[in-house]
This record gives structure tokens, C-alpha cells and sequence, in this order.
């Protein structure tokens, strides 16, 4: 029994220290007034982006992909709870995730 414990144990461990990406989970994201300039397939427009702990930062990320579901207007900054799915065999070119609007949080007027 003890030596099934430890086993039992060890794999749980070893579970929890996986390096594998979750398939899919939900997260809170902020969403700039205003969009900035990038380089992607070609030049275009990015989203400004917040997340985790980064919300409420001077520091913006930029996002490349679209959010189902979300119509972005300028001059609004967002808060929206999102699904991020894990995109099996995605394009060379592309995105390895699809976001996905569950729930506009605030939407403020700057």
C-alpha cells in the first residue's frame, strides 16, 4: 500500500510539472483606446492588450489576432473576459489560438 501511495504521488506530481499548453482557458484582457501600427503578414493595425497581472500597467502588448464576437470602436478602453482555444495544426503563417468574446466587462470613454 505505501509503495502504491508513493507512486500515486509521484505521478501527480510529475502531472503538475507538465510543459504541455492548456487547451483551452478563460482570461481577462484589457483593450487599449487606440490602435498602434505593426508588422504581421503585411503591415496593419494591432489591438494595445493587457492581461494577468499587466492590467492596470504602463506596459501594452501587441495583438495581432481578431476576438470573435468583439467590434472594437476607438476611443473606448475595454475590459472583456475571453476563451483562448489552442488551435490544432495551425498555418505557418497564422495564429496558434483563437480568442473568443465571452463577456465585455467595461467599456470606458477616454
Amino acid at each position: 500500500m505505501r509503495n502504491f501511495l508513493s507512486l500515486l504521488t509521484f505521478v501527480t506530481l510529475l502531472t503538475a510539472c507538465s510543459d504541455e499548453e492548456v487547451d483551452r482557458y478563460e482570461t481577462t484582457m484589457r483593450i487599449n483606446s487606440y490602435r498602434q501600427d505593426c508588422q504581421g503578414v503585411g503591415e496593419m493595425k494591432c489591438l494595445l492588450t493587457q492581461e494577468g497581472d499587466k492590467i492596470g500597467s504602463t506596459e501594452w502588448n501587441l495583438f495581432y489576432d481578431s476576438i470573435q464576437g468583439f467590434q472594437y470602436e476607438e476611443g473606448f478602453v475595454y475590459t472583456l473576459k475571453v476563451r483562448v482555444e489552442k488551435i490544432e495544426n495551425p498555418p505557418a503563417d497564422g495564429s496558434s489560438r483563437t480568442y473568443v468574446l465571452l463577456e465585455v466587462l467595461s467599456k470606458e470613454k477616454v
